[in-house]
């Protein structure tokens, strides 16, 4: 639950903001009342009128036969809406169709989220039956994933501190869980200014990314190239490296019509 900063705040509100953050989850897309009150902490009275409140709305949708509760039709609005109001991230979009284009692979924009975590919020499929399917909203930590790199890169010694507190988890066999050897290659990244990673976060999965930057010259989020490793041979890499690289120069923000460097 979120901590209450003020006398303005408003628990219902608060359990309807949790419930409509806890099905936007590939996870948990489609819950039933139970589900939904026993991850929420809440009780069964407060929820079931948060829920039929929001499906009033069309907020969220309710199957009789399942007797689950999944996103309403007016969610697909409100994602509309925000990717419209956000500048940097229609800017970003005409940039990501180019990635995609150009290197084949599955692009996708992450940003960090409350929690110490990722999540992807945007994406751009480049039409090759042999790509990476990923879903806008999922999250995960910021260590579990070699771009999270780029958090750390960007972060101040304080807050990189605070990231590895609980140590890095071994998510996969080539997953770099040595702090140091961590470390040393986030210092390295702002010379690279992109990121190769062989299943460290999904085995056989390739992820080449690179940085948004906002016109402060602070870390927007990460723009990651996903696709199949043993389909890109060190040819294919060389190109997509240098893609990737090239797109991280002009992923610079500048707040105005412009939008991205061209």
């Amino acid at each position: 639950m979120a901590e209450p900063e003020s006398a303005y705040f408003v628990p219902s509100v608060d359990t309807a903001a949790r419930v409509l953050a806890m099905l936007t989850r590939y996870r948990t897309q489609s819950c039933t009342l139970s589900e939904i009150t026993s991850a929420l902490d809440v009780s069964k009275t407060t929820c079931l009128r948060v829920l039929k409140t929001l499906q009033a709305h069309g907020l969220v949708a309710f199957d009789a036969n399942s007797k689950r509760y999944s996103l309403g039709y007016y969610c697909v609005v409100l994602g509309s809406r925000a990717q419209e109001s956000l500048d940097y991230l229609a800017a970003l979009r005409p940039l990501m169709r180019e990635c995609a284009r150009r290197t084949g692979h599955t692009i996708v924009f992450a940003q960090r989220v409350p929690g110490d975590r990722l999540m992807y919020v945007a994406k751009e499929d480049s039409g090759n039956p042999m790509h990476i399917n990923v879903s806008v909203g999922n999250r995960f930590p910021v260590t579990d994933v070699s771009y999270g790199k780029w958090v750390l890169a960007f972060a101040d010694e304080a807050e990189r501190r605070r990231l590895l507190a609980n140590g890095l988890r071994q998510v996969t066999p080539r997953t770099r869980t040595e702090p140091d050897e961590y470390l040393a290659e986030v210092a390295r990244l702002p010379e690279r200014g992109v990121l190769v990673s062989r299943g460290e976060y999904l085995p056989g999965v390739l992820a080449v990314s690179c940085p948004v930057l906002d016109s402060g010259g602070g870390l927007l989020g990460v723009l990651v190239a996903l696709g199949l490793s043993d389909a890109v041979d060190e040819d294919e890499l060389d190109t997509l490296r240098s893609v990737m690289r090239e797109m991280g120069t002009r992923c610079r923000f500048d707040g105005g019509a412009s939008g991205f460097t061209a």
